[in-house]
């Protein structure tokens, strides 16, 4: 009987070249039997950049983190990659990233679980765990000016609340430390991010606690929060959904007025409120529409709806109208009855007020009304 791995390497090697690059070390891990560098034919060697998120969603899902410690293991990582994602991984401790310990290669770890522009809140939680990871990052960055480390991603789980006591804060007060240490520069304005007393290189005390400032999740360039964009504003935001910060430059991000929270464009689609026109975030539209039916693509701003300059509502059937039907179309317009003193609607102007009462917006409605019907009855004859 052949068995797959009776082959060749060069075969195996062949055959591996036409699989995504996790699948080519997953592949080389499978066959472990051979030597080392059988596994590293078959895994190849352009390992500077490793994302699980290149592989099927539901097979990372599956990885342990004996898969991932034999892929990091099959690739060399601590002396190859730069960049590592674990896209979907999330059934995996931490354990199995012992493999780059001491790495000073390594450039950029998300250890997030999530792919791109998608909620960094997973639910369940993953069981990725503090304590088997902050041990792999502090070997990372004790090695001071060796180290490469530029960005990390934290999962939103352990930032979620802010124990000063607790080991995870106390790690990234070291890391915030160690970036500091490097005394980076403002891409566009050159000037030192840590000298800034305000804003540290990361959030140890504000609303995104455990986040890194000023360096794109992209491209990894560094720019502070003074310098703009001439379209889009701040240079680089904070997208409020998948938690991660781009330059204008790599992403463009939206900022909702209403929240004052940024989004990429890529993770919520933004609108454009009727009554304002400012852009606004889809948590900040109340899901409020006109009884009119006036238009599918209106939406209203959660302040334009609350000031009542958006809609007007019928007092008596509580329904909304907006602005443009109250100003344009009488038979929906909720407007102020002479004689009953109340905010009516078309409708409810006819059915409450001809009953015995003389009130002229009611004639004045019912005339129209009257005209409307003898304009379809002709266009129906002819």
């Amino acid at each position: 009987m052949m068995y797959l791995s009776n082959l060749p390497t060069g075969a195996l090697a062949h055959v591996s070249s036409y699989l995504a690059a996790p699948s080519r070390a997953l592949f080389a891990v499978a066959l472990d039997h051979r030597d080392v560098d059988s596994s590293s034919a078959i895994a190849g060697d352009d390992w500077e950049a490793l994302d699980f998120g290149d592989i099927e969603k539901d097979l990372a899902a599956k990885l342990s983190d004996d898969d991932i410690r034999g892929v990091l293991l099959s690739i060399d990582a601590v002396n190859n990659l730069k960049r590592l994602r674990l896209t979907n991984c999330i059934n995996i401790s931490g354990a199995g990233l012992d493999p780059l310990r001491g790495s000073t290669i390594i450039q950029h770890i998300d250890l997030s679980l999530v792919g791109d522009h998608e909620s960094a809140k997973l639910d369940p939680e993953p069981p990725i765990s503090c304590a088997e990871v902050l041990p792999i990052l502090d070997s990372i960055i004790e090695r001071g000016e060796d180290c490469s480390l530029e960005h990390l991603q934290l999962p939103n789980e352990w930032r979620k609340e802010r124990n000063t006591e607790s080991d995870f804060h106390a790690f990234l007060t070291r890391f915030n430390n160690y970036l500091s240490s490097r005394a980076d520069v403002c891409l566009k304005c050159s000037c030192n991010l840590s000298e800034n007393n305000e804003i540290q290189m990361i959030d140890l005390a504000g609303s995104e606690y455990g986040t890194q400032n000023y360096t794109c999740y992209d491209c990894m360039n560094k720019y502070c929060y003074e310098c703009e964009d001439h379209l889009f504003g701040c240079y680089i935001r904070l997208c409020h959904r998948c938690e991660k910060s781009y330059c204008a430059h790599c992403q463009t991000v939206d900022y909702c007025t209403c929240c004052g929270f940024s989004y990429c464009v890529d993770c919520i689609d933004s609108k454009q409120c009727s009554q304002c026109e400012e852009n606004t975030c889809l948590d900040c539209i109340p899901g409020v529409r006109c009884h009119n039916n006036c238009g599918a693509d209106k939406i209203w701003c959660i302040p334009c709806v609350e000031d009542g300059d958006a809609f007007s509502r019928c007092a008596s059937c509580n329904e909304s109208y907006c602005a443009d039907c109250c100003v344009s179309n009488v038979l929906h317009a909720v407007q102020i009855c002479d004689d009953c003193d109340q905010y009516l609607c078309g409708q409810c102007r006819m059915n409450t007020c001809r009953e015995g009462r003389n009130c002229s917006a009611t004639k004045l409605l019912s005339r129209h009304s009257r005209r409307i019907k003898i304009v379809y009855v002709i266009k129906m004859r002819s």
